[in-house]
């Protein structure tokens, strides 16, 4: 009894719907004809103006992380540097283009906003960054694209440039203290060959020392003989030291010129830091807004509204006549 009770409810709930669509069918088709003219009329270029995409997809190219970013999380860094939206502002005019009175409140706030809608940069699942760009006019969207790629380019080379200049810098300063300390050693072997005309130590020590043996042996002296002999022995290990001691240095003095000479090359070369993929173009048809879907979710809300609506109406008289009774 119960069971057939509740269907018999279910069943009157049913047939209390259908009965209203039935009764109120005619209101109800001119609800739905005035919304689609309506949302047809509101969502025309009079009232809402056609947005155009332009799109580019492009992966990193020549970045070097500074930490536990990836080249492409860095590449988003930059496209969103304040420095390349200050000059976007400024090359495209966006206070302008976008119709903004700097005379407002906030106005700085507005034009942020307006650029966070119409500029989307995200990374993609592939590693890749995409950009999409909406405007009014599609050339415009197009050339913000193309300026976005090359404004990030030069941010990327500055930053490129200038850590290349810190490190000139520091290799340009070690290789002139080593410059230095090579020339004074340089100068002091230069002052011990022409003071004790110490040439080639070695070879000097091998034949003055036959000569002198070969004198002594004979059974005489030669002054000439002792006081090379002398030289040799007071200022030869010197001599040998400070030659030993400049091998060194030559060795590092190159080292750090060919250093000096790769990062003045890095400082000056010229490199692109993006793949594009995919190339902005002038859209041909509007991306928004979509009217189809406007005139259906216009129309299917009024219905909706007007539905629920008239079913508590319906429903509030009959609930009045059955106390009536």
């Amino acid at each position: 009894m119960m069971m057939e009770s509740t269907s018999k409810k279910s069943g009157f709930d049913v047939l209390f719907v259908v009965n209203i669509v039935l009764k109120y069918k005619i209101p109800l088709i001119v609800i739905a004809v005035l919304s689609i003219i309506l949302s047809v009329v509101f969502s025309s270029e009079y009232f809402i103006k056609p947005k155009f995409k332009s799109t580019a997809i492009v992966y990193p190219s020549n970045l070097v992380p500074y930490s536990t970013e990836s080249p492409t999380e860095q590449m988003l860094q930059l496209f969103e540097s304040d420095d390349i939206r200050d000059e976007l502002i400024r090359d495209f005019d966006l206070f302008n283009h976008y119709e903004i009175d700097t005379t407002q409140k906030y106005p700085l706030t507005l034009l942020y906003g307006q650029m966070s809608e119409n500029i989307k940069i995200d990374k993609t699942k592939f590693e890749s960054v995409e950009i999409e760009v909406y405007d009014t006019d599609p050339f415009v969207a197009c050339r913000l694209v193309d300026s976005l790629l090359v404004k990030m380019h030069k941010k990327a080379r500055m930053i490129q440039r200038e850590k290349s200049a810190e490190v000139v810098v520091i290799i340009k300063n070690q290789y002139d203290l080593k410059k230095a300390e090579m020339d004074s050693m340089e100068n002091l072997l230069k002052d011990i060959r022409t003071t004790y005309n110490l040439l080639d130590f070695n070879s000097q020590v091998k034949s003055f020392t036959r000569a002198y043996y070969e004198s002594m042996a004979k059974g005489g002296s030669n002054s000439k003989l002792d006081k090379v002999m002398t030289d040799l022995a007071e200022n030869g290990g010197r001599y040998v030291s400070l030659n030993e001691h400049l091998w060194r240095v030559r060795g590092t003095y190159n080292d750090l010129k060919l250093q000096y000479e790769n990062a003045l090359k890095d400082l000056s070369k010229e490199l692109t830091y993006t793949n594009v993929v995919t190339k902005p173009v002038p859209a041909e048809k509007k991306s928004s807004p979509v009217r189809s879907l406007i005139v259906l979710m216009f129309t299917a809300s009024m219905l909706l509204l007007s539905f629920i609506i008239i079913v508590v109406f319906e429903n509030s008289k009959r609930i009045t006549a059955n106390r009536s009774l």
